[in-house]
């Protein structure tokens, strides 16, 4: 790259809550080190990351004027199936650049988008215009509340890949999918690729989290919404706790389409399943570290290839993954391939008592699973993919990236050697084994809580330094009930403000963040700021 020459990058960051935003962050940091970058963000100040002072942060409202003066050398546009990446859209229509689809289908995104600018007209013409007759007619079932399972095969990406100079993908199952959509579209792939976290034991995750040491612990570290079919794991795990007793982690959010509280209640998973809700980072790797085999199905698939998968595999612990999309391009030796059929159920449990039944086969399938993230999904062969594919795609000459740090920085403060585990502490858990009270829920919260305000062992630390709230994280979701929009349409829809999840109250959508309030009619959002009423006035005050 020439002196003077800059790169445009658009992405959501941190706060934003996303993969995508994490992905960008370690990407970032290292391309940082080589490559003038100017970072385009949706009018808010990103979290601070590592190699974050290397790069100009600018609002994306500054883009137009800036380009005219800065003559960029390439934009590069980082595009998932959420509203977190709305704001870019029209710029990459207008501005081609290279466009990295982390999804290949942006259905959802498109739809939010629409219901905000057009409504259900606009949606219906939009389907129309690029599917037909067909399309429109799925378009009428998405408004009703009846998303068609179908829905799948209608893309909505297909005018910004014929806008782009050049397409990155990180999947040979999406390169193929796109080119059946559009046959001479640009597209390359580029390995996706993580630092790789630390190897922690087992013994040493459990100590860490209070968790039993004996246990056989399932673990599903992802956001749950339906596509991510952890309601037949649970019943594959209600089966299998009948003959060998389980312990259930389920750390992430939880969509509020998802009845998980009923899904546990009904296949008699009370007092097996923990709910943890949203973890960071340091937890996540300590559940995962913590787990006998981790679960992360997903179906149907829009194309994308999880990072949070890689970080499973990394962990060195089994996975359970669909048999679909672009995880069928796994080896069969690094993960666990469920197929996605009648006997899903069965095949999940069938897989989870040979693990159970034998430490020694999870092992190796760990092993291998690290060893392949660390040969094939490296931070720096994904930093060489972006480097080959601007140069080969877009015709921009760089400079030849250096080898980054790959290994994660991350302060898991653990103690291996048991020697630190309170006697009273020890005592405690040893009764509660032997009553048979270890994994009921309610009953351990109790035990821990006693012991946090003896004195004997210090409770969980946010951030801040404030003691935690025990009940931090835990979902009590309610009964689904009558909505005025569908349950779909709700579970892609964000504030404008702080894209940030809204939720039901009162017949209108209120933002989990800000509390900003907006109207519904006849079943369209408006999602308009000017027109939303401020948390005060929703209290009259």
């Amino acid at each position: 790259m020439s002196d003077g020459t800059r790169i445009a990058w658009f992405t959501p960051l941190r706060p934003v809550v996303s993969g995508i935003s994490n992905y960008n962050e370690e990407l970032l940091g290292a391309l940082g080190t080589f490559w003038p970058i100017d970072l385009y963000v949706d009018g808010y100040d990103p979290a601070p990351f590592a190699g974050m002072n290397r790069l100009r942060i600018l609002p994306a409202r500054e883009f137009e004027r800036r380009d005219k003066r800065e003559q960029y050398s390439c934009v590069v546009y980082q595009f998932g199936n959420s509203p977190a990446h709305a704001y870019m859209y029209d710029l990459a229509l207008k501005r081609p650049g290279v466009l990295v689809l982390h999804d290949i289908m942006l259905h959802h995104l498109m739809l939010s988008m629409v219901t905000r600018r057009g409504g259900a007209k606009r949606y219906r013409a939009m389907m129309a215009e690029r599917y037909g007759e067909e399309g429109r007619l799925a378009a009428e079932q998405v408004l009703l509340g009846r998303l068609p399972s179908g829905l799948f095969d209608y893309p909505l990406s297909e005018s910004l890949i014929e806008r782009s100079r050049h397409v990155i993908v990180h999947s040979e199952f999406s390169r193929r999918q796109v080119l059946e959509w559009l046959p001479d579209a640009p597209i390359t792939v580029v390995p996706m690729g993580i630092r790789l976290p630390p190897f922690i034991a087992r013994d040493a995750a459990r100590r860490a989290l209070n968790l039993p040491l004996d246990a056989f612990i399932v673990a599903s570290i992802t956001f749950v919404n339906p596509y991510k079919l952890l309601d037949v794991v649970l019943q594959a795990l209600s089966r299998l706790n009948l003959s060998r007793p389980v312990y259930v982690l389920v750390a992430g959010g939880v969509s509020p389409h998802v009845p998980l509280r009923r899904w546990i209640s009904m296949y008699g998973l009370d007092g097996v399943v923990e709910v943890l809700g949203f973890v960071d980072d340091r937890d996540a790797r300590l559940v995962a570290a913590a787990s006998d085999v981790l679960v992360n199905l997903r179906y149907p698939t829009a194309g994308e290839t999880s990072a949070s998968l890689l970080r499973l595999m990394a962990a060195g612990r089994p996975v359970l993954v669909s048999d679909s999309g672009s995880f069928r391009e796994l080896s069969d030796d690094v993960v666990v391939k469920v197929p996605v059929d009648v006997l899903e159920t069965e095949t999940i449990e069938a897989f989870l008592r040979a693990f159970a039944g034998s430490p020694e086969l999870a092992r190796r399938l760990g092993d291998r699973a690290r060893r392949f993230i660390e040969n094939e999904h490296s931070l720096n062969q994904m930093v060489a993919g972006y480097a080959n594919a601007l140069l080969d795609g877009a015709g921009i000459d760089l400079l030849s990236p250096h080898p980054v740090d790959v290994v994660e920085e991350i302060d898991l403060r653990l103690d291996d050697s048991g020697s630190s585990v309170d006697p009273t502490t020890e005592a405690a858990a040893k009764a509660m084994q032997e009553l048979g009270l270890a994994h009921d829920a309610r009953i351990s919260n109790a035990v821990a809580e006693s012991l946090v305000e003896l004195g004997v062992f210090p409770a969980k630390m946010n951030d801040d330094g404030r003691v935690r709230d025990p009940k931090e994280g835990k979902r009590a979701l309610n009964d689904q009930q009558s909505q005025p929009i569908s349950d779909e349409l709700l579970d892609i829809l964000a504030c404008p403000v702080c894209k940030t999840a809204v939720h039901l109250e009162e017949g209108k959508l209120v933002c989990d963040n800000c509390g900003r309030r907006y109207r519904i009619d006849d079943g369209i959002p408006i999602m308009l700021v000017d027109e939303a009423e401020m948390p005060d006035q929703a209290n009259g005050e």
